[in-house]
C-alpha cells in the first residue's frame, strides 16, 4: 500500500509505503534509484551478505542509501514495515552527508539526533494505525527539515531528465541537455545522489521495465516489453537485470512473489 506525502515533504519524500506479512521470509532487496527511511514493527530482520558467515541485525529504524548491489533481508516472523521512501537524493538532503558515503550503507536513524527517532518510535508504537504511524513521520521530518536542506538544483533536474527517458539518455546527451560538461554532472551526482548519472540511467532503464512487465497484457510478449523498454537483445537485459538483482525476468514475476517493486519474496 503507498501513501502519498503531506506537500510539505513532497520535495524529499516520494510516497510511504506499508509491508505487512505473517510470516518468516527471505527477501531480496535491490535499487529502484531511490532512498529510504525505514520503520521496523514487526519482528526482528536481518541482512544476510552472500558469502558471510552470519546475519546481521538490522536496527528498528534506519535510512539506506542508493543501494548499487542486490541484498537478501531475512524476516525472522511478522513483518510490519512503513518506509518513507525518499527521492534518490532525498537520503543526502535529509542527513546533510555526501551521497557518496551512504551508497550502500544502513544506518540506525538514532545516529541522527535532530531526527529525533527514538521518540518517533515511542509515538509509533502507541499509534493505532498505519495512518496515524504516517503523520507521526512526518511531524519529525517536517520538523527535522526547518533547518536549511543542502539541494543541489543540477542533480535534480538530471534526475528528473532521466526518469522522463525512462533512462534512455546517454550522460553525454544529458550534460548537453542541462547545459552542463560531463565532469560537472558527475560530480553532482556523486555529492548528492552517490551513483553516477550512467549507473542510474541504467536503473531506470530497468525499473520501466519491470514496469511495463507487471502491467503487460495478456496479450504482450516479454519481446514486447523488452523493445518498449529500448532494449534490443535479451541477452543484454537478462545480464543487466542479473547484475541489478540477482533475478532473471521470470524469476521476477514468479507465483506472486512481489512484495514491491523491487522487495521479492525469495524461495
Amino acid at each position: 500500500m503507498q501513501v502519498k506525502p503531506s506537500p510539505g515533504l513532497s520535495g524529499i519524500v516520494k510516497h510511504f509505503l506499508i509491508l505487512e506479512n505473517d510470516s518468516s521470509l527471505m527477501l531480496r532487496i535491490f535499487s529502484d534509484g531511490n532512498t529510504g527511511m525505514v520503520f521496523n514493527g514487526g519482528d526482528s530482520l536481518y541482512r544476510h551478505e552472500c558469502n558471510a558467515p552470519s546475519h546481521e541485525a538490522l536496527p528498528q529504524s534506519f535510512i539506506y542509501g542508493q543501494l548499487d548491489i542486490f541484498q537478501n533481508v531475512i524476516a525472522s516472523g511478522k513483518i510490519k514495515l512503513l518506509i518513507a521512501v525518499l527521492h534518490p537524493y532525498g537520503a543526502s538532503a535529509l542527513l546533510r552527508i555526501p551521497a557518496f558515503q551512504l551508497k550502500n550503507q544502513i544506518i540506525d536513524t538514532i545516529t541522527f539526533p535532530f531526527l529525533r527517532t527514538e521518540t518517533v518510535l515511542d509515538q509509533l508504537d502507541n499509534a493505532p494505525h498505519m495512518l496515524d504511524k504516517i503523520r507521526i513521520i512526518e511531524n519529525a521530518l517536517l520538523s527535522a527539515l526547518r533547518q536549511p536542506v543542502t539541494s543541489n538544483v543540477l542533480a535534480t533536474n538530471a534526475v528528473h531528465l532521466i526518469d522522463q527517458c525512462h533512462g534512455g539518455i546517454t550522460v553525454t546527451h544529458l550534460a548537453s541537455a542541462l547545459n552542463v560538461h560531463d565532469r560537472q554532472l558527475q560530480r553532482a551526482f556523486e555529492e548528492h545522489i552517490g551513483i553516477t548519472p550512467k549507473r542510474y540511467s541504467g536503473i531506470a532503464r530497468i525499473q520501466y521495465f519491470l514496469k511495463l512487465l507487471r502491467n503487460r497484457s495478456l496479450e504482450t510478449t516479454l519481446t514486447d516489453v523488452l523493445y518498449e523498454s529500448g532494449f534490443y537483445d535479451p541477452a543484454h537485459l537478462n545480464r543487466e537485470l542479473k547484475n541489478l538483482s540477482g533475478l532473471t525476468p521470470g524469476q521476477y514475476m514468479n507465483g506472486g512473489n512481489l512484495l514491491a517493486a523491487n522487495l521479492i519474496r525469495l524461495p
